[in-house]
């Protein structure tokens, strides 16, 4: 019998950043039905693309946005 540990996320210091590439390939297969990429260039510019048209993407963002803030699930 295996024992089965709950991951509990915890928050990581500032200047920690996950792999950019290994987080898109984890997203990859999971059946999203709309995605936004958001990122921050070298450069500093912004970098966006999504599967939906403005105002769903927008949509999509204040869930996230929430779900970050708040927490759990929508």
């Amino acid at each position: 019998m295996s024992n089965v540990v709950k991951l509990e996320p915890v928050s990581v210091g500032d200047s920690f950043r996950f792999e950019a590439d290994t987080i898109l390939e984890a997203a990859k297969g999971q059946g999203l039905r709309t995605v936004a990429v958001l990122g921050q260039c070298e450069d500093g510019t912004i970098w966006v693309s999504g599967s939906a048209n403005a105002g769903e993407t927008l949509v999509l963002m204040e869930l996230a946005k929430r779900q970050i803030v708040f927490g759990g699930e929508e």
